[in-house]
């Protein structure tokens, strides 16, 4: 269930970033400290 959360959080993050700059690895990248960022919060839990 936690790995849900996390693949929700970087796809919309990732997305969302992408619609606003146009561009692609700035978006990923920073999906990607996001779903870091998500996955220390669950393990926390």
């Amino acid at each position: 269930m936690e790995w849900l959360i996390v693949a929700l959080l970087f796809a919309v993050t990732a997305v969302g970033l992408f619609i606003l700059t146009g561009s692609l690895v700035p978006s990923l990248f920073i999906g990607v400290l996001v779903g870091v960022v998500a996955v220390g919060v669950v393990a926390m839990l």
